[in-house]
């Protein structure tokens, strides 16, 4: 089969970036002997093919269309001149003008793969569906669209809008990227610093940017909250946001009196996280919005008791063996939660080894890459049926 994996969105990707979705799940096509490329915004530069090699003898083919950016959307003149070359087109997403213009035009081997869903908190993608779904949606043939999700709330999301074939496949990891260079995984200041200072005690940890979104202050008083209950507890701080919200934030510690118990790092190279996660004992995501989650799988992977909100990542890879989902922002709740289950050491376990057979059975584009074909041969029988 000829894949192509279309990202409408106007953002130049940086390939460095361990955890490109569309790159990881090439990969596990090509290993299954189908033949796949990736298509970017390119900007104003011309159409142009990098080859990423992989695996020793395989490699892919990153198109970076020439294109325009405006109101979030992509705007790519030559997209047309691609469509014929490929069985199956995915796109991100129902709601660009790309996705229109595939759904209208070459509607028989379009896939639409969908991560957001309503809630009250994404303000912006709940503005631009209101508008989408009055004007171009009933343009994309709405009845014949197949639709794969990120999760069980954006399948919910999908069919409230009257598209019927909606399948939730979820979101992988890409091992090759998160397991490579283990040989220098400790030899970073930060990860030493982390090793030295454990001793017998306990480390909360949150890698993310630091935004409204993600609930910081929430969860600096659920860490305050922990530390009373759990003798010499930390939280390892992990990420940057901007300054107002930072600087908030360090206000909140200052008023909390916790600055002696926080370890903090705006950043540090996906090599290093692996000894991060190895030398934590939790995970905290108390976000409001989440369409998905990396950490999520990450933090899971290796073996770590994750504490989070229903959203779109914990609705799909999370139950009562392999995590602990709170659906609430009541931090005493929270806290005696974490609390009970990071002084139960054999729970702590149990959980852990749970969660990381979750991800490495179910959840890395190797493993999803089946579930994706066949959305994308259902799509190809309709089209040979109709």
């Amino acid at each position: 089969m000829k894949i192509l994996i279309f990202r409408p969105s106007p953002n130049k990707m940086n390939l460095k970036t361990y955890n490109l979705q569309e790159i990881g799940l090439a990969k596990a096509f090509i290993r299954k002997g189908n033949t796949c490329d990736v298509a970017y915004f390119g900007g104003k530069d011309k159409d142009h093919i990098q080859k990423i090699e992989f695996d020793g003898d395989l490699s892919l083919n990153i198109i970076w269309l020439h294109g325009y950016g405006a109101f979030r959307e992509g705007y790519y003149p030559s997209l047309k001149k691609y469509v014929d070359n490929y069985d199956i087109i995915q796109v991100g997403g129902y709601s660009s003008f790309s996705s229109c213009w595939l759904n209208r035009h070459v509607q028989d081997k379009v896939v639409n793969f969908q991560g957001p869903y309503f809630c009250a908190d994404n303000k912006g993608d709940i503005k631009k569906a209101r508008v989408w779904d009055r004007t171009l949606l009933p343009l994309s043939h709405k009845k014949n669209m197949i639709v794969a999700t990120k999760s069980r709330l954006a399948t919910d999301y999908i069919k409230s809008k009257g598209i019927e074939d909606v399948t939730t496949i979820g979101v992988g990891l890409d091992l090759e990227n998160i397991l490579k260079e283990q040989s220098q995984i400790y030899d970073n200041e930060f990860v030493q610093k982390l090793r030295e200072q454990k001793g017998d005690g306990k480390y909360l940890l949150y890698i993310g940017v630091l935004e409204e979104r993600r609930n910081i202050p929430f969860l600096l008083e659920v860490f305050n909250e922990v530390s009373k209950r759990v003798p010499d507890c930390k939280l390892v701080l992990i990420g940057k946001g901007k300054e107002e919200y930072v600087k908030m934030c360090d206000e909140k510690i200052a008023q909390l009196g916790i600055e002696d118990r926080i370890i903090r790092t705006e950043s540090l190279e996906q090599k290093y996280m692996k000894a991060v996660y190895e030398v934590s004992d939790a995970f905290l995501l108390p976000t409001r919005y989440e369409i998905f989650g990396m950490v999520l799988l990450e933090a899971m992977y290796f073996g770590l008791p994750v504490f989070t909100t229903y959203n779109g990542g914990s609705s799909t890879l999370m139950n009562e063996s392999n995590g602990i989902v709170i659906d609430n922002f009541d931090v005493n709740a929270w806290a005696d939660k974490v609390a009970e289950v990071i002084s139960d050491e054999a729970l702590c376990k149990r959980i852990g080894e749970n969660a990381s057979k979750t991800i490495s059975q179910e959840y890395t584009w190797d493993a999803l890459a089946d579930k994706f074909l066949a959305v994308y041969n259902k799509r190809l029988e309709r089209s040979k049926n109709s």
